[in-house]
């Protein structure tokens, strides 16, 4: 349980600096995807700051085609370190690497998912945040169309 109310229940995925769990938020009775922090980095203050930065950059993004952000916290392990973590929307559906295994998109489909990740790159963009990472296993197919995940790996760019 973290933060006293997102039960962990399973996990989805793991990278280099995080590992997200499908989990249930106690509070408001949905289920959402949390992405904690590695063990092995809940001591660099770096990772701490960059996942802060993460949560921060993307929770000022309000777009159909991204990830929302709904929560950020910390949580204190059995060592006594807090551990930062990011509560997000669980997405239902496949990334677009899975999907383009099985074959090629349809023309229209191709051109759906083009312009709804274009449009979710732009609204980064106005927020000054460039996604370093866009790729098809960072983009999953849901049942409302395309969206951007990871884009907390995002740069920020200096306003001009």
């Amino acid at each position: 349980m973290l933060g006293g109310r997102y039960r962990l229940e399973r996990k989805l995925g793991e990278g280099g600096m995080s590992v997200v769990w499908y989990a249930r938020d106690e509070v408001l009775g949905r289920p959402v995807a949390v992405k904690v922090l590695a063990a092995r980095l809940v001591r660099d203050e770096k990772s701490r700051r960059r996942i802060r930065a993460e949560a921060q950059a993307v929770a000022r993004l309000s777009h159909p085609h991204i990830t929302a952000v709904y929560d950020f916290g910390g949580s204190v392990d059995e060592n006594g370190d807090r551990v930062p973590y990011i509560v997000m929307e669980l997405l239902p559906g496949h990334t677009l690497a899975e999907r383009l295994a099985e074959g090629p998109l349809r023309a229209r489909a191709a051109m759906r998912v083009c312009a709804e990740v274009a449009s979710a790159l732009a609204a980064a963009h106005r927020e000054h945040l460039v996604h370093r990472d866009v790729k098809p296993a960072n983009v999953v197919l849901t049942p409302d169309g395309a969206k951007v995940v990871e884009i907390g790996r995002a740069s920020c760019r200096e306003r001009v």
